[in-house]
């Protein structure tokens, strides 16, 4: 999808990225299996560790930093120094990117198949229902 200037707009999302990203995992979570595919597909940059597969100094590291900010829970990502989130929170992730939200995406996104399939005369009877 293009934006107001003519840029693809997933392009523009990773060239408007201003915030260091690091996310740490467990490789065994589908929460963290999750945050890592929203990351993927929004085209962001970041650092990611798997807590469970790292060295212990490694592990170390990660707990201290965590229990110094009260997380005890995967995934847990940071957005530059002082932002994190304990989670999979696609709607915090986006505030913090400052990207749309999911739901404002899909909203864009289906109406612009409307437009579409209605200018066609396919009818649009599949938006984002059915979606997760």
């Amino acid at each position: 999808m293009l934006d107001a200037v003519g840029r693809d707009h997933e392009e523009s999302q990773v060239a408007d990225q201003r915030v260091s990203v690091v996310l740490y995992a467990l490789s065994t979570c589908p929460w963290s299996r999750n945050a890592r595919a929203w990351l993927d597909n929004r085209h962001i940059t970041y650092d990611f560790i798997d807590y469970d597969l790292a060295a212990e100094d490694t592990q170390a590291h990660i707990q201290q930093e965590m229990l110094g900010r009260g997380a005890s829970a995967f995934p847990f990502v940071k957005f530059g120094e002082s932002d994190f989130i304990i989670g999979y929170n696609p709607d915090a992730f986006a505030r913090l990117l400052g990207l749309p939200k999911d739901a404002e995406l899909e909203t864009d996104e289906s109406e612009t198949a409307l437009e579409r399939d209605g200018a066609s005369g396919q009818g649009g009877s599949q938006g984002a229902a059915g979606r997760d």
